[in-house]
């Protein structure tokens, strides 16, 4: 994912203007996440990366009329079980990349609790070839209740180790709270060894309030994808923890969450973000994916460009993933 030393001189030299792009699409109107502004722009595109989203005075080899259209960045699942979608990542894509969502935080803890190490190398095998990026998300409880489980798969600290010095492991995921709060040795070096590689921990903090709450965010997670209504999302944002907003086939968080938001009128958004966790394919070709959220939210009184931010951007930088300007574009 990160280019390398001739890809960033290549995107350098033509940001200058000393290379043709590869593509440009003329005549959009670009949604810029940054400024929160919507204006007339170009799309400047080179290796599958974009070079600027105000492409004016360049030449192409190859130029598309945008006809007007409205160009946004893919939008982010920021946390999801992939298998528990119960296809595969390739059939998926038939699904969720219509709908514009590019970019899946993918937690496979099905898989290695099965199939372990050799489980989830094969899963990171397969995911060149899809038409959407893929940026793990790495158990930290596999198995989930050791003694109890004939799984099979085992991920300790030495696979954990391994998988998050992948460059596209983002983060260490779902750290069961008895293991911060029963001061397990093995889940606060996991936790170690990620901070070391300047990645985060996602947290899973299911019901936790008041002091049992502020120790977990003390175990260094950075996130709660578990919240159920805006009181519980609020104790997590007072305590500086993003809140991934759940909306998927068995846990719908959204509406209470955001009715809360825009009640108050607090400014939350920016640590806010959208995540399914797990949503079953005959719900998302019936119902939508990620833009599903973005339209509901929107519904409930989200400015739209914010909750495009939450769909996009925040979850970007929240990842610590490149966007935008110089980042891959779909379907690299």
């Amino acid at each position: 994912m990160i280019p390398t030393l001739v890809e960033r001189k290549t995107l350098i030299q033509t940001a200058l203007g000393e290379y043709l792009l590869d593509l440009l699409i003329e005549n959009v109107q670009v949604v810029n996440v940054y400024t929160g502004q919507v204006a007339s722009g170009a799309l400047g595109i080179q290796g599958g990366r974009i070079v600027t989203p105000y492409a004016k005075g360049y030449k192409a080899k190859k130029i598309i009329d945008g006809g007007g259209r409205y160009a946004m960045p893919g939008f982010f699942d920021a946390h999801v079980h992939i298998d528990s979608t119960l296809v595969t990542p390739e059939t998926l894509s038939y699904l969720i990349v219509p709908r514009g969502s590019t970019t899946l935080l993918v937690d496979p803890m099905e898989i290695a609790n099965v199939a372990g190490m050799e489980g989830f190398k094969s899963l990171q095998n397969s995911h060149q070839r899809l038409p959407y990026h893929i940026f793990w998300e790495v158990s930290s409880r596999v198995p989930t209740a050791p003694g109890l489980e004939t799984t099979g798969g085992e991920l300790g600290l030495e696979e954990v180790s391994e998988i998050l010095h992948w460059p596209e492991t983002v983060s260490l995921v779902e750290l069961d709270p008895s293991k911060v709060l029963g001061l397990s040795d093995e889940h606060l070096l996991k936790v170690e060894a990620a901070h070391r590689l300047g990645k985060i921990c996602n947290g899973h903090a299911v019901g936790r309030v008041d002091q049992e709450l502020a120790a977990y965010a003390c175990g260094g997670l950075s996130d709660d994808h578990e919240c159920v209504d805006y009181a519980e999302a609020l104790t997590r944002l007072q305590l500086g923890m993003a809140v991934l907003i759940r909306e998927g086939s068995t846990e719908r968080n959204l509406e209470l969450i955001l009715r809360g938001m825009v009640a108050e009128g607090l400014d939350t958004s920016p640590h806010l973000m959208f995540c399914t966790d797990d949503k079953h394919p005959d719900e998302i070709l019936a119902e939508g994916h990620v833009d599903f959220m973005v339209n509901r939210a929107i519904e409930l009184g989200v400015p739209s460009v914010t909750a495009i931010q939450m769909a996009t951007i925040n979850a970007a930088k929240h990842f610590r993933i490149e966007h935008l300007v110089g980042s891959l574009t779909p379907g690299r």
